[in-house]
């Protein structure tokens, strides 16, 4: 059960952070609040990221670059939000003159739109991995595919107060979320990669039983 019980969690933070940083701002709840559930929403942003960079490098073989690119723009979206709550915290506390107020606000809407750049990158990335190894169904690469120019498209409209291509990056986690955690267990054995040898023929890791 153990083997099972860390892939999972690691998959299942992706819904998780879905769900803190969607749902609590949705249904309007105190400002304060909404913020601190955010927070840790983005927490678990890391261990889905990291589940989800071990599967596609396990695929992807030790030579690939594009399984560290999306771990690398993961990152960056996620330092860009958290340095954002910042500004956004600020704007809330009382006795602030309308300018300053309204500069935080900018501050904190330029900052999320600044984030699609890196998740279209992360999209792309992972795309093309899940699209090249098939380490994900071929749906799931379809979405990434499609979701990473609209983020890229989105983050280059910096006075937008609204970032529809991030509800794309939030359904493709949703979706990627609940594959890979039915799928926890089961994925290192369809995606072990395959190298080289000497002869330039190819043969499986060290371990791995012949199909």
């Amino acid at each position: 059960m153990q083997e099972l019980f860390w892939p999972r969690l690691g998959a299942l933070c992706g819904l998780l952070y879905v769900v803190l940083l969607f749902g609590f701002t949705s249904i309007g709840s105190e400002a304060h609040f909404v913020i601190i559930v955010e927070l840790i929403g983005m927490l678990l942003f890391l261990p889905f990221l990291g589940y989800l960079y071990s599967i596609l490098r396990q695929a992807e073989g030790e030579a690939g670059w594009l399984s560290v690119t999306a771990f690398g723009a993961g990152l960056v979206d996620l330092t860009i939000k958290l340095g954002s709550i910042a500004p956004s915290f600020a704007a809330q506390q009382p006795g602030l003159s309308p300018q300053l107020h309204d500069a935080l606000h900018k501050m904190n809407s330029v900052a999320f739109i600044v984030t699609m750049l890196p998740l279209g990158v992360m999209m792309a990335a992972i795309a093309v991995v899940a699209l090249k190894t098939r380490v994900l169904p071929i749906w799931l690469g379809i979405l990434a595919a499609l979701t990473a120019p609209a983020c890229l498209v989105n983050g280059m409209f910096l006075d937008a107060e609204f970032g529809p291509a991030f509800l794309l990056f939030l359904l493709w986690v949703t979706l990627a979320s609940i594959v890979l955690t039915l799928r926890a267990g089961r994925t290192g054995a369809k995606a072990t990669p395959r190298r080289q040898d000497a002869e330039g023929h190819s043969s499986q890791e060290i371990g791995t039983p012949a199909s």
